[in-house]
């Protein structure tokens, strides 16, 4: 470690503490960062990297703490700022993450990846445009950013500035096409804008790097679904499942397909198991009120459209099809009431 006798310094422990850290030999790192803190318990790097060993070890709250103490150790040191950002940020602790970050980049602006990480932490508090001045920033430093990019789609399409979204969609895959996210991301816009045949043929892109890509299976479902092709939906909300996907919305879309093919009986199966796992889907009910409706028990149609409207008054088609259901069954006022305020919520007619 050392040469003609010299005893080992703070600066050696730290320098072999790194090697056994890029070694993945956390415990290793760790006892030597220790001693170089016994040598000098003010040294900001060890105090720094044993963050960084902690971290990896899963040891989060140590992590921040060792952070905390490189910062105290050297308040002008940037990188245990924005160490710390990225652990807050994990936790969701996503203002105090932003401040982190910001003094990062207060002491070092040329670097990229701190206005990145600012931008993600400001998009997960829903702030768009402060988030954009983030990515821009992290792009014009380092143009070949493909997450910068990526997130700069994702921060115009959630902000409602589709055409701006596919723009950088576009970068980011011209900079990684091998990225699944980004292709099953610009599916979803295509998806967004309708053009079905587009946002398939990126899904097909995702699931072809993933084939275990749940996500983008179940989304070329609806997709499917959406260009008219219910069977070939349901195959791929098959797949989805077998994945891992068993989430009450899979189940609705399925029967949603079955009942476009007329299985009502089949639909309605796959409605309860999706209101088994989430009774308060308004959208659930008003699909259940169709399907018993169409196999004429309208009595059972008036209860599921009932509780559609329940969990959102603002269903208009919940009203309809339950005064249609009213009308059905001879009952006239209670159909006339149900369409007019279906009506009046859509400014249309019944």
């Amino acid at each position: 470690m050392t040469t003609g006798g010299d005893l080992p310094t703070e600066f050696h422990y730290t320098a072999r503490g790194q090697l056994a850290l890029r070694a993945g030999q956390l415990h290793a790192a760790i006892d030597d960062f220790n001693h170089a803190l016994e040598i000098n318990d003010e040294f900001a790097p060890a105090y720094y990297y044993r963050g960084l060993a902690y971290r990896n070890g899963g040891d989060l709250n140590q992590a921040i703490a060792d952070y905390t103490r490189a910062i105290l150790a050297d308040p002008e040191y940037p990188v245990p700022y924005y160490a710390r950002g990225v652990v807050r940020r994990h936790l969701g602790f996503y203002e105090d993450a932003i401040s982190d970050y910001s003094a990062a980049i207060e002491l070092e602006p040329d670097d990229a990846d701190y206005y990145y990480a600012r931008g993600v932490a400001r998009i997960s508090l829903g702030r768009y445009a402060d988030a954009i001045t983030d990515f821009l920033a992290c792009a014009r430093i380092n143009p070949d950013h493909a997450n910068a990019q990526y997130n700069l789609g994702i921060a115009y399409r959630d902000s409602g500035d589709r055409e701006t979204a596919l723009e950088y969609y576009n970068r980011a895959i011209e900079l990684r096409p091998g990225e699944p996210d980004y292709r099953y991301a610009r599916g979803n816009l295509y998806s967004d804008r309708r053009e079905y045949d587009a946002a398939i043929a990126d899904y097909d892109a995702a699931i072809a790097l993933v084939p275990t890509f749940a996500n983008a299976l179940y989304n070329r479902g609806i997709a499917k679904r959406n260009r008219g092709e219910p069977t070939e939906a349901i195959a791929d909300f098959d797949l989805a499942q077998q994945c891992g996907m068993d989430t009450a919305t899979l189940h609705h879309n399925r029967g949603v397909a079955r009942a476009d093919l007329g299985d009502h009986n089949a639909a309605i199966a796959e409605y309860e198991i999706a209101i088994e796992k989430n009774a308060e889907l308004a959208g659930v009910w008003l699909s259940m009120g169709n399907s018993k409706a169409a196999l004429g028990d309208f009595t059972a149609a008036i209860d599921a459209f009932g509780k559609a409207v329940e969990f959102n008054d603002g269903l208009a088609e919940a009203y309809r099809g339950r005064g249609l259901a009213y009308r059905a069954l001879g009952n006239e006022d209670a159909a006339a009431a149900d369409l007019m305020e279906y009506a009046r919520r859509t400014g249309g007619t019944t």
